[in-house]
């Protein structure tokens, strides 16, 4: 059946407790110091993102700032630019209209004194016109 040899028991202990006892310093120290600065990067790694996080709220909202103030001062100037358009055009207006209405009253004197004139006329020349239209009867 099974024997079990005590001294080959008592020096496979020895041999695993002295392995450990090697390994220890040369293998896992090593190993769980490796870990353990693995796992402080990764932490603080991820404290940098949360603070890259809450940076760039904070950026983003400056940005949005930034933008909403642009549009308002490109709103602002295209208004100007708007109103200055309106008022430059009503005042070419008004000076077409006041030059239509001088041309408009010019044209009204011109026709008054031709008027005048061709009344001046009719009345130089009626003693003509009468004898003319005397003449045209009394052929009829």
């Amino acid at each position: 059946m099974l024997e079990i040899d005590l001294p080959l028991v008592v020096l496979t202990a020895m041999v695993f407790l002295a392995l450990i006892a090697i390994l220890n310093p040369l293998l896992y120290k090593p190993m769980l110091k490796f870990i353990d600065e693995r796992n402080a990067s990764i932490k603080s790694d991820e404290e940098s993102t949360s603070k890259n996080a809450n940076d760039l709220s904070v950026h983003e909202k400056e940005i949005e700032n930034i933008i909403l103030n642009a549009r308002a001062e490109a709103n602002k100037i295209r208004q100007d630019a708007l109103n200055a358009a309106k008022d430059s055009a009503f005042k070419e207006a008004e000076a077409k209209r006041a030059e239509f209405e001088a041309d408009y009253n010019s044209f009204l004197n011109s026709l008054s004194a031709q008027k005048e004139q061709l009344k001046a006329d009719l009345v130089a020349n009626l003693p003509e016109l009468k004898s003319a239209l005397n003449s045209k009867l009394a052929r009829i």
